[in-house]
């Protein structure tokens, strides 16, 4: 799937996309000394990279209030509920030649509860 990256002069969240989807900005990069079009002063500018032309990622989620479904939407982003399955058969029946591959999986979850926590505004 293509992906496009547009940075903005504002940190994104996300928010309601329709009944069923929510459409979040991920994989924020800071931008410094960023120079808008038509600006004369840099800012510090934020880059998203997603699915969507405007840098966004579409994931179903049925209650963009809810710390579960968001945290699920924003994994569900990089792995599929088949690649999760994989990664776990993986390394209950490989634990040494899969470790990277937990860890990596593990790290990406631990983030995800990190982004919806911030973006549902809860410590």
């Amino acid at each position: 799937m293509e992906k496009h990256s547009v940075i903005y002069t504002r940190r994104l969240t996300f928010g309601k996309f329709d009944a069923g989807h929510i459409i979040g900005y991920l994989k924020e990069e800071q931008v410094l000394d960023y120079l808008p079009e038509g600006a004369e002063e840099p800012v510090t500018g934020y880059k998203y990279t997603g699915t969507e032309k405007d840098g966004g990622t579409i994931m179903p989620c049925n209650d963009p209030t809810s710390y579960p479904e968001v945290t699920n939407a924003i994994i569900r982003s990089e792995y599929s509920e088949s690649d999760e399955m994989a990664i776990h058969r993986h390394y209950t029946n490989d634990p040494n030649e899969y470790a990277e591959e937990w860890q990596d999986y593990n790290d990406f979850c631990e983030a995800a509860k990190v982004l919806a926590k911030d973006w549902l505004g809860i410590e």
